[in-house]
């Protein structure tokens, strides 16, 4: 494909992408009628307050690490700039989310013609599919960090495997400053940062020199200058060393407890009836499913009491944290048992549905769901020709996958990782793809048209007069 037509379906692909999630956004909008930007909304609305970044949690409010700065910085400027908790704000975050969403299709796409260059196939499948997986579709309504986080996770891994920035001091740059971004957005992320230099440092021709090293310190000393600021913010505040996000024990006692069904939710018996009486249209089908999700109980209201409050709210906001760590470890000491059902649990939730979550059950969700996973399955098996190019993603997705099986899981923390699992699943169908649209059909040839006509002298069988012209033999004779 020449570079002009290439462009031209880039665009095509980008337009694609953009419309069918400006689409999702305006078709469902106005159908959800509670709070929907949770902490985030919260700490954007102290900040334009003049309270800093704060927020009231487990019993007691001030400065906090509750969430990672990238999202409820957004979204105070859109509060600064459309009013705070305004529909035109939230418009605006959405509408730039669809913006996200389509470059993370390119993204995509990218990653998959930088690891597999002799299958470009591959590319406009996995981009295609990126561009109307309905998960993704949807996520883009969605207040949260998970589009964002999948666009940077994508982006910082094909940089580091790109023929174009690997082993250069640019790339060890560009991949540092989306390492810390990538952190500012979603520490639990950070899982992937050795793999990704890893990947950055095996693809020097010379690895074990100076040069080779010091790039990848280089990656490492500008992760740190991106999120240095936000670390010396957390032991201002905190009066002790935190690593972007303060509630790891918080999270892990939510997934750990009694009460807990592996989420941070508990379904009420209520939801299965509320979704039965959807009204089948998309924006009652939404609705319907909003108010579910608000029929489900967050486990804190479970499993702590007014007591717990007391006792959380003097702690500082990371010890209140390690309190909850140290009763879930507890909790896991005692019921070992338990602890594996969770686990497997979790996992079921990460791969397939999460049953906590009302909005898992719609059936668009489980087709796309189920379609992904088995494509994904099946490409892991069809591609072992490129397993070796494909270790990043392997190596990404099981360690995100293992964490959220032991700690805590949710339907939106598989996002970030969807997108170079789509390599997989393009894998599946490329060769299918590449035989009926790719290979070039079989032409018959008359005798004397092709250049390697079966019936030309190159094919004539030697016999004794092999060679000989019909001119020289009919000399012969009439001599």
């Amino acid at each position: 494909m020449d570079a002009r037509r290439r462009v031209i379906c880039l665009l095509l692909l980008a337009g694609l992408a953009l419309g069918l999630r400006l689409g999702v956004v305006f078709a469902l909008w106005g159908s959800e009628t509670g709070p929907i930007t949770y902490e985030h909304g919260r700490i954007a609305e102290n900040l334009l307050a003049g309270r800093g970044f704060s927020i009231e949690l487990l019993g007691a409010e001030g400065p906090t690490s509750q969430q990672a700065p990238f999202y409820p910085v957004l979204l105070a400027a859109a509060y600064a700039c459309f009013g705070a908790g305004s529909s035109a704000a939230v418009l605006a975050v959405e509408l730039l989310q669809c913006v996200a969403g389509t470059a993370l299709v390119l993204a995509v796409a990218w990653l998959a013609w930088s690891l597999v260059p002799t299958r470009p196939a591959l590319g406009w499948i996995v981009g295609l599919g990126a561009a109307v997986y309905p998960t993704h579709l949807y996520m883009v309504t969605h207040l949260q960090v998970a589009v964002w986080a999948a666009l940077l996770l994508t982006v910082l891994l094909a940089v580091v495997v790109s023929p174009r920035f690997r082993a250069t001091t640019r790339g060890a740059i560009l991949a540092g400053v989306l390492s810390g971004m990538l952190l500012l957005v979603e520490p639990i992320l950070a899982l992937a940062l050795p793999v990704c230099a890893a990947a950055f440092w095996l693809g020097e021709p010379r690895r074990w020199t100076a040069v080779a090293v010091g790039r990848v310190v280089l990656v490492a000393a500008m992760a740190a200058v991106v999120i240095g600021p936000w670390l010396v913010r957390g032991w201002a505040v905190h009066g002790e060393p935190v690593f972007i996000k303060s509630t790891f024990g918080y999270a892990f006692w939510q997934g750990n407890n009694p009460a807990s069904w592996g989420t941070d939710k508990v379904p009420k018996s209520t939801v299965p009836q509320m979704l039965a009486h959807r009204d089948g249209t998309a924006a009652g089908a939404n609705a319907a499913l909003w108010e579910a999700r608000h029929e489900t109980l967050y486990v804190d209201r479970v499993a702590l009491t007014a007591d717990d409050y007391r006792l959380l709210g003097r702690l500082s906001e990371p010890a209140r944290s390690r309190e909850l760590g140290r009763r879930a470890w507890r909790f896991v000491q005692e019921n070992p048992g338990r602890y594996a059902e969770l686990c497997l649990r979790r996992l079921h939730y990460f791969l397939l549905f999460d049953e906590t979550n009302p909005k898992a059950t719609h059936r668009i969700y489980r087709t796309a769901t189920v379609a992904w996973l088995v494509l994904a399955f099946v490409g892991v098996l069809v591609s072992r020709g490129q397993w070796r190019a494909f270790w990043p993603t392997f190596v990404i997705f099981v360690l995100v996958t293992l964490f959220h099986a032991l700690v805590i899981t949710s339907a939106r923390f598989r996002i970030p990782v969807e997108p170079m699992s789509f390599l997989w699943a393009g894998a599946a169908v490329c060769p299918l793809v590449e035989r009926m649209f790719l290979q070039p059909r079989l032409k018959i040839h008359r005798p004397g048209e092709s250049p390697r006509d079966p019936f030309g002298p190159a094919h004539a069988m030697r016999g004794p007069h092999f060679g000989h012209s019909r001119e020289s033999t009919s000399r012969r004779r009439a001599g």
